[in-house]
């Protein structure tokens, strides 16, 4: 193995776990760096140990979750009852919270959001309560999938590796 080889293993097998803590802390991009990482290694590799073929199906895999990330909150709010306001709420504060608040925003902004739509809706505070807890509960799912994901990807590398 040349000094270059190892090089590029070590930051593929870098940026693919780093993906993977980005997947639970919202501070890391998640998945879109394991992708980096796995194509990296692909790349260097001429595509014969990492195959186009994976590499496509980790792509899209990382565009759901790139999507998840602003409707699963929605789909959360809508699994808890929310209203149409509450859903909508929940997948715009999804989206304002990450330029409102940073990587913090991508946790409390589906919450808040759909905690500000729900109530608007009707002004009741349980619902504006169950379609805030719903926001959460989408974002935590979407979250426990790009861990999967993230896993995935690292264990394809390894076996990649060997």
């Amino acid at each position: 193995m040349s000094t270059n080889e190892i090089l590029v293993i070590i930051v593929s097998f870098i940026l693919i776990v780093l993906g993977g803590i980005g997947s639970i802390l919202p501070i890391l991009p998640g998945v879109p760096l394991s992708y980096a990482g796995l194509f990296l290694y692909a790349w260097y590799t001429d595509f014969e140990q990492v195959g186009s073929t994976a590499l496509v199906i980790f792509g899209i895999l990382t565009l759901l979750t790139i999507v998840l990330d602003f409707i699963g909150p929605g789909l959360g709010a809508k699994r808890y009852k929310a209203s149409k306001y509450g859903v909508i709420g929940s997948m715009i504060g999804a989206f304002a919270g990450i330029f409102i608040l940073g990587p913090l925003g991508l946790l409390l902004g589906p919450f808040i959001g759909g905690f500000i739509g729900e109530y608007y809706s009707g002004g009741d505070i349980n619902a504006a309560g169950k379609a805030a807890w719903g926001s959460f509960v989408g974002f935590a799912v979407g979250s426990l999938l790009k861990v999967v994901i993230a896993v995935a990807m690292l264990a394809y590398f390894v076996y990649a590796l060997f």
